[in-house]
């Protein structure tokens, strides 16, 4: 998702200098679950700024230990996030809610949002190398203004009354993501060293809406802000509404509901090549309205 402004996501100290463009990753998911995007953009894709119609390139964090500016910058020890406020009850203090939750149920809340990007998938029994890891102590930097700034913790969780897509006096609950990549390849958690195409996530910001009168429930902002952590590690969306009904898919059949429901449900995950995911077996696709591709594919690559 690019935009003319300057771009997100992670690597080298001499090439940070270079290139340093703003990719949008920026989807909002409305109270209604209706995705909202960056108007700029023209599709979605499960790797935002992938290379073509397949699953090459991307911004990706990288696998493999990058240090900027004395700070961390890779999935090498996990990914580290920060809350604005510098504590659970500070962040939680910033929205107001349907019932008040306590310190210990928001911050399982939270941990649950990013949990839910480590475990095994039930279905195919894929893992993941991905780990996040609390960092309180390092205090978030944002815009004030939804967006992304690159320093503060690796993902900084932030809230703003006026943001990228949505102003004060708006009530609707919602978040936004953006992240920092600059254009130096990433080794694969696969290992494959210097990924074609690839462009290394060096910082993210996850931005929530707190207008007076924006009300939320604890299982809406979990929902959300795993939803907004998709974003943060470099997912895009597939919803037609917001990509213009473009996804990636494997044998989508769109002539009739039974096709499509048939050739969207089948498991695709074990089709992707960890080693080159651009040799996976998939292409774009456009779908018909009322059909609904599935969100996220999950892979370690």
């Amino acid at each position: 998702m690019k935009a003319n402004f300057k771009n997100k996501q992670p690597l080298d100290l001499l090439k940070l200098t270079q290139n340093l463009s703003v990719a949008i990753l920026g989807s909002v998911l409305s109270f209604a679950a209706i995705e909202v995007a960056n108007p700029a953009r023209s599709d979605a894709f499960v790797i935002f700024n992938r290379s073509g119609s397949t699953l090459g390139g991307g911004s990706r964090w990288d696998a493999a230990p990058r240090t900027i500016q004395g700070q961390n910058r890779s999935l090498d020890g996990g990914l580290r996030y920060s809350l604005q406020g510098g504590s659970y009850q500070a962040y939680r203090d910033l929205f107001t809610w349907d019932i008040l939750p306590s310190v210990n149920e928001f911050q399982n809340a939270i941990e649950a949002a990013f949990n839910a990007w480590t475990v095994v998938d039930p279905v195919s029994g894929l893992g993941t190398d991905l780990s996040f890891v609390a960092d309180l102590e390092t205090p978030v930097v944002g815009t004030g203004r939804g967006g992304v700034n690159r320093y503060g913790a690796e993902i900084d969780l932030l809230a703003s009354t006026d943001a990228t897509f949505w102003n004060p006096g708006n009530t609707s609950p919602q978040g936004e993501s953006f992240f920092y990549y600059i254009n130096d390849t990433v080794t694969l958690t696969s290992g494959t060293e210097n990924y074609a195409g690839s462009s290394a996530i060096i910082g993210a910001d996850i931005t929530f809406n707190n207008n007076a009168g924006t009300v939320y429930t604890l299982d809406f902002f979990r929902r959300l802000l795993t939803h907004e952590i998709g974003h943060a590690i470099g997912l895009g969306d597939i919803e037609g509404d917001i990509s213009a009904n473009r996804f990636i898919d494997d044998n989508y059949d769109g002539s009739t509901s039974a096709t499509a429901l048939a050739t969207l449900s089948n498991p695709i995950a074990q089709l992707i090549d960890p080693l080159n995911p651009a040799a996976s077996p998939f292409s774009l696709f456009t779908k018909k309205i009322g059909f609904k591709a599935p969100s996220f594919v999950r892979r370690q690559f």
